[in-house]
């Protein structure tokens, strides 16, 4: 029994300190002014090496996948911005990488975005915007506001800690049950 108490909490403590990289922004504005913030709240210094970001296009499923340039790390409590390069000169001023097209923020209201953690083998889900096999038209809906993923910045709670891979509960239908 003891070693199976200590196999879910070692379990568990590897799972919380995937989860705890995440997406706190996510941006479809007008124009180019689109971006994707994820934040660090492990406890320490993440280096991306081992981390993408996954696309879907229009339902189209999981197709492609960023790769965080080599030596990309966010020290804890930061964030790494991406934006692309016909974003507004603000916006690229503030972003740890800016990308031409295409990229994974050439992005509309409809196309999903996933971070992954990769371990040899094995790929773990980490937080998910939008459904990768549903193409909502422009957008998801989130808080209760119709098409939310399109025209507009998400910026998830200060009380979330983590990612979430259901997008359903993600989005929630109410600004109270949403993240």
């Amino acid at each position: 029994m003891k070693k199976l108490v200590w196999v879910s909490f070692f379990l568990t403590l590897l799972i919380a300190e995937d989860n705890s990289l995440f997406f706190s922004e996510y941006a479809e504005g007008s124009s180019y002014n689109k971006y994707l913030e994820i934040y660090n709240g492990t406890g320490a210094s993440v280096t991306l090496t081992n981390y993408q970001i996954a696309q879907s296009t229009n339902g189209s499923g999981w197709q492609y996948y960023h790769i965080f340039p080599s030596g990309s790390s966010i020290a804890d409590g930061d964030v790494w911005v991406i934006t692309n390069d016909q974003a507004d000169a603000s916006l690229q001023a503030v972003a740890d990488e800016v990308l031409s097209y295409p990229s994974v923020v050439h992005h509309n209201g409809d196309d999903a975005r996933g971070l992954i953690s990769i371990s040899g083998t094995d790929t773990t889900w980490i937080d998910i915007i939008g459904d990768p096999n549903n193409d909502p038209g422009s957008g998801w809906d989130v808080a209760g506001t119709s098409a939310a993923t399109a025209n507009h910045t998400l910026i998830r709670k200060s009380t979330i800690t983590g990612g979430n891979t259901n997008w359903s509960a993600s989005a929630g239908n109410t600004a109270d049950n949403s993240e």
